[in-house]
């Protein structure tokens, strides 16, 4: 079961990160969620029959541990101050690049989250519509609206 687990782990570790990370715009919390995640799934991976649906399980875990934190008293009552990562998640380091992703955190938590999950995982509408439990004509009226935000945030920077 452990070589299993780190063989998992590896695999899916950064895709977990980055969800968290796009839900909370925040590093620390992101490391606290996926560190969270993954102690869930080493209790629960003897529960699995075949690693195919793991990392949507992984995923769904992730979403309800961000949806949590927000949820929190402790973080209703606190000031979030966000600041700049100098680490960028997202492996690029081109300014077209932060260009888009400062665009894309300006995003609502709703639209941010749909974007990553489309674009950079690479789910279908479909998939995302059961991750999120919404409407799949929800999903693709929510994905449009994020995509005409999107544009219309960096056209505004490059003016």
């Amino acid at each position: 079961m452990d070589t299993q687990f780190i063989e998992i782990y590896h695999t899916i570790k950064n895709d977990i990160f980055r969800l968290a990370y796009s839900y909370t715009k925040n590093l620390l919390d992101a490391e606290d969620i996926t560190q969270d995640v993954f102690i869930k799934l080493y209790e629960n991976l003897p529960k699995f029959n075949d690693n195919e649906h793991i990392k949507k399980w992984c995923i769904k875990i992730t979403i309800n541990k961000c949806k949590n934190l927000f949820l929190s008293s402790w973080k209703k009552k606190i000031r979030i101050i966000t600041e700049k990562d100098e680490n960028n998640v997202f492996e690029d380091n081109s300014s077209a690049f932060d260009e888009v992703i400062n665009a894309l955190f300006s995003l609502s938590k709703d639209y941010r989250i749909l974007i990553v999950l489309y674009y950079y995982e690479g789910y279908k509408v479909k998939e995302i519509s059961k991750l999120l439990k919404v409407n799949e004509s929800t999903i693709r009226t929510r994905l449009q609206r994020a995509r005409n935000q999107l544009q219309i945030l960096l056209k505004e920077e490059k003016v």
